[in-house]
Formats: C-alpha cells, sequence, structure tokens
C-alpha cells in the first residue's frame, strides 16, 4: 500500500521537459519483426512479485491435477466464449440472417376519395410546386387516407386464381372457408338475435381437461365424445398461418380440477339463435353453430362470401385482418412504399394529370414535382408592366430566393420572419373516420407554427408609411400574379424560381434569305402607315400572347 503513494507524491513533481532527440530510436514496426528487441525485452524480468498469504504455492496452475498453468483463452478455457462449452460445442457469436418476408399476394394502394379531394383543394387554395413524393408520403400518414387493393399473383400459366373476400366487412382471404369462419365468428349478429340459455351439464368423469397454449381457452376433456369438433371450430375461427397438424402440437393437457370445474360452468351455457328477416318456411331459430353454419351457407351464401380476381378495402381495416399471409403481406408492402413510395407515387400521378395538374421532372435525378398551375416561360417578345418585368428580372438573377426575404432584398422593407406553411390535409376532417380528433390537431398545429400561406400574409415588423405600404402591396400582388400565371414557381419550402427567358430558334440560312426577301417586297408593296407610339402590355394581354406548355402524355393508370 506504499507504493501507491510515493507514486502520487512524485508525479506532482514538476516534469523535466520532453527531449525529442530521445524519440529519434523509437521503432513503430511490429514486434515480431525484431529478434533481437524480443530477446532483450524480459532479459531483466524477474517474475510477478507473490501475494502475501499464498504459502509459496504457484499461481495459474491447475490444483486439481498439478499441472501446467492454465492458459486464459486456450483450449482449456471458456471464459468470455473463447473456448469450447459443455460438450464440445462453440458459442455460435454469427447468426445467420433473417430471411425477408416475401409478399404472397399483389397488394397497390391508391388515395382515398375523399382524402384526395381535400388535398387538390389544398394544392390549388396554395398554387405552390410539390413534389410526387411528398404528396405520396402525405396519403401514407394514415391508413385512413388511403384503401388497399390486393389480388393473386400470375402462376406459370399466366391465370390468376380468385381471392375470397367477407361480405361483411369486405375484407379479403386466400381461401372461402376462412372468410366463412370470420362471418361466423364476428358477424353471427347480423342475421340471428343471439339468446344465452341454460343447458345440462356434460355427464361422465374428467379426469384432466386440454387446454390451448396460444389462446389460453379451455377445449375440453380429450374423452368428451365433442371434443374433436371443439378442437376443430377453434382452430377454424382463431388460428391462422399453421397447419391443423401443427397446431395439434400446441394443446397442453391438465389435470387442475379448478379449471376443470371452469369447463363443466361453461359448459352449462348455452346460446339459442334467432333467426332476423326470416322467409316463410325457414326456421325460427337454430339451437347449435353447426345448424347456423349449415342454415347460412344454404339460404345466406351470397350475403357471407364473395370473390373476385382483385380485392379492395380500405387501409384502416388493415388492423382488422386475421393474422396470416395477406395480412402481413399488406403490412410490409405499407411500410416499404412509407420508405419509398414509387409505386404509390406512380398511381397518384394519372389521377393528378386527370384533374388538370401539372406534373413535370426536374433536375439530373429526375425528380417529378406537381403543380395546379401550368408552367409558362417568357421569351424575347413577352412584355411585361415595369413593376412585374423588373420583379421577374430578380428572381431570374437570384434563384430560390425565399418568398419571407424578397421584401427586404427587392424593395428593402424588412417583414417579419415567417415559415413555410408545411403541406398538410386541411379537410381531412371529413375523410378521416375521427372527425374531431382531426380537427384538435390541425388547430393545435396551426396555433403552434408560424404560417404565411400565400406572400400577400406578409406583415412588415414596424409601421410603415403610405409610399412603402402602396410598395409592398404592389410587390405582393406582383408576385401572387405571377406564381398563378406560372411564369414563377413557388416551391413548397417557400423557394422562388423563374427559369431565364427562352432565346429565339435560330433558322436555317436558306429560310432566312427567303423570308428575309418576302419581307423586304411586303414592306416595299405596303402603303405607309402613321407610326404609333409602343404600350406596355397588361398582365391580362401578356398571359394571352404567350403560348402554355404543351401537356405531358396522359397517364394511363387507373382510377382508384
Amino acid at each position: 500500500m506504499t507504493e501507491p503513494s510515493s507514486q502520487s507524491s512524485e508525479s506532482n513533481k514538476k516534469e523535466p521537459a520532453l527531449d525529442l532527440q530521445s524519440l529519434s530510436g523509437l521503432d513503430f514496426g511490429p514486434s515480431w519483426a525484431d529478434e533481437k528487441s524480443n530477446q532483450s525485452k524480459y532479459k531483466d524480468y524477474q517474475g510477478r512479485p507473490q501475494r502475501s498469504g499464498g504459502k509459496g504455492k504457484p499461481k495459474g496452475r491447475d490444483r486439481r491435477q498439478g499441472g501446467a498453468p492454465i492458459r486464459k483463452g486456450g483450449p482449456d478455457s471458456d471464459r468470455g466464449g473463447r473456448g469450447p462449452r459443455a460438450g464440445g460445442e462453440r458459442r455460435k457469436f454469427d447468426r445467420a440472417p433473417r430471411e425477408q418476408f416475401e409478399p404472397t399476394v399483389k397488394v397497390d394502394i391508391y388515395p382515398q376519395d375523399e382524402a384526395f379531394d381535400a388535398l387538390i383543394k389544398r394544392l390549388r387554395a396554395t398554387a405552390r410546386t410539390y413534389q410526387l413524393f411528398e404528396i405520396a408520403h402525405l396519403l401514407l400518414e394514415k391508413p385512413e387516407r388511403f384503401v388497399v387493393v390486393v389480388s393473386n399473383k400470375k402462376s406459370a400459366d399466366g391465370q390468376t386464381a380468385p381471392l375470397f373476400f367477407s361480405v361483411p366487412g369486405h375484407l379479403p382471404f386466400e381461401t372461402e372457408e376462412a372468410a366463412i369462419n370470420h362471418v361466423l365468428s364476428n358477424h353471427l349478429d347480423l342475421f340471428f338475435e343471439i339468446e344465452e340459455i341454460e343447458v345440462e351439464a356434460p355427464k361422465g368423469n374428467f379426469p384432466m381437461v386440454n387446454r390451448c397454449t396460444l389462446t389460453g381457452e379451455l377445449l375440453g376433456p380429450p374423452n368428451y365424445h365433442r371434443y374433436q369438433e371443439f378442437v376443430q371450430r377453434h382452430y377454424a375461427n382463431r388460428i391462422q398461418g399453421m397447419s391443423y397438424d401443427h397446431y395439434l402440437s400446441k394443446i397442453e393437457t391438465v389435470k387442475d380440477e379448478e379449471l376443470i370445474q371452469a369447463w363443466m360452468e361453461a359448459m352449462k351455457k348455452g346460446a339459442r339463435y334467432v333467426l332476423k328477416d326470416r322467409a316463410e318456411g325457414e326456421p325460427e331459430a337454430l339451437e347449435s353453430l353447426d345448424a347456423v353454419r349449415y342454415f347460412l351457407l344454404q339460404h345466406r351464401k351470397d350475403k357471407i362470401v364473395g370473390s373476385g380476381e382483385s380485392i379492395r378495402f380500405a387501409g384502416r381495416d388493415i388492423e382488422r385482418l386475421p393474422k396470416g399471409n395477406i395480412r402481413r403481406s399488406v403490412e410490409t408492402y405499407v411500410e416499404q412504399q412509407q420508405r419509398f413510395p414509387l409505386d404509390s407515387a406512380n398511381n397518384i400521378r394519372g389521377r393528378l394529370r386527370r384533374h388538370k395538374f401539372t406534373v413535370y421532372k426536374k433536375g439530373s435525378k429526375g425528380v417529378s414535382f406537381v403543380c395546379a398551375v401550368k408552367r409558362r416561360f417568357r421569351d424575347s417578345q413577352s412584355t411585361f408592366t415595369d413593376s412585374i418585368g423588373a420583379l421577374i428580372d430578380f428572381i431570374e438573377k437570384n434563384p430560390n430566393v425565399p418568398a419571407s426575404k424578397l421584401p427586404k432584398l427587392f424593395i428593402g422593407i424588412d417583414t417579419e420572419k415567417h415559415q413555410p406553411q408545411k403541406l398538410k390535409m386541411a379537410d381531412e376532417s371529413s375523410a378521416d373516420a375521427g372527425a374531431a380528433e382531426a380537427t384538435e390537431g390541425t388547430e393545435a398545429e396551426a396555433e403552434e407554427t408560424p404560417v404565411a400561406t400565400t406572400p400577400s400574409e406578409i406583415k412588415p415588423k414596424e409601421e410603415l408609411s403610405a409610399e412603402e405600404q402602396a410598395k409592398l402591396n404592389q410587390l405582393m400582388l406582383d408576385l401572387r400574379w405571377l406564381i398563378t400565371e406560372g411564369y414563377v414557381t413557388e416551391y413548397g419550402d417557400g423557394r422562388l424560381f423563374a427559369p431565364e427567358p427562352m432565346p429565339e430558334p435560330k433558322a436555317k440560312p436558306e429560310a432566312a434569305a427567303a423570308l428575309t426577301a418576302v419581307e423586304e417586297k411586303s414592306e416595299a408593296e405596303a402603303p405607309a402607315e402613321p407610326e404609333e407610339a409602343p404600350v406596355a402590355e397588361s398582365p391580362s394581354e401578356t398571359a394571352e400572347s404567350v403560348a402554355p406548355e404543351s401537356d405531358a402524355s396522359e397517364d394511363a393508370s387507373p382510377k382508384a
């Protein structure tokens, strides 16, 4: 215990300056590369001093066998998982990667009608330009905003097998039996009034009862005459994604007297099914589920199950799907689209064009943009008023200038700092199921975030004079006109962009010479006319004189 104290006292003394020449002999190569250094490195080593109380016994030796010292990490050690474990097996650290689930059905996502109409109104009101992926992400945020269409994949011969669906709820299933079992388990109240009645308890000696380990429900004693019926019914109604033989291995036998009595008490309660919408000749009531099943398949099958090549259902019903391949396929596809919504964006593209929206690509990466305003490009012959001409020249020379900074940069009037409004569903309360919750969330978000929805809502920091206020109003009117006419693009983050004027097309030399000769001849023959002063065209006249951009080819994707 004296050693640390002496070291600490010595460390407090002033250390001598570092001699750089002493570092010249250092070798940064591997120790095994220099044999001489290895030989002299431990030449004066005397060994580690023994601890007090060791009684002279060497450390590190196997006392049971008296053998050689045990080397840590050697073949006789399993500390840290570096040696062989019991039974001669090594611990496996490298686990096999999880296999990615491959959807068993084809899945497509389309926007829900009410949500899409609300989005259309929002885009037209703002006249802003947004990325197509941004719109797709917005629709995929909540399952209430989209619908799902599933269909079986094509087989090797090019045929597509039909899928089945439950008529109540319109949920897809792989087999007709699964759809029927779903209706019997969840929608019997649509066809029957269910009355609870007292029945006689089962008679017999039941020393044990079987229980489902997956659901925890008691199935009944294995020696009860209806036991197999109960197991098959429970498997059909409650178990998904597992074979019947495999499910049988999940049943356990318990000999708890309390559980046996609990099953006996449950068997004393029965049900009587009184038929609704009873037609002439049909029974008034049924006494068992088997009788109910037989009756529905004989007289109400068209109201229970249906089939089709593709099944369409609301996105909010995904959580109501029973666990199985279809639900897992839909959830996997939705997660993929939320990360990279390429397919969903393509499904939206055609529908936006049918609403007369402009969809175009920009940049080397081909990013698609959407706007309710058709873009227009001015050329050398386009004329504007002085204020509009000066403004568009400024935006052309300062690309991506924020609209909130335009008053200060263009006319020297400092305005309040505003954040660009985030694209959101303004009228989603009419489309979502929880109208009140959606409305409250929208109002709370609007209170937290300062919003400048249009350039005309930009407010000055200080009170302006009449002349300055007139300049600011004129700037906002001119900017709004350029945006709504398509000469200036306002992106969703508030940036402004105006392309440079289009150059005049170059005519061929022969055609230019012929055109010049025709013009000279027409001027010589034409009578002289009095000269008139040029007049600046109004914005409305200028808009008519510039030819709009031709529409892109109509998307052939079907309307959802």
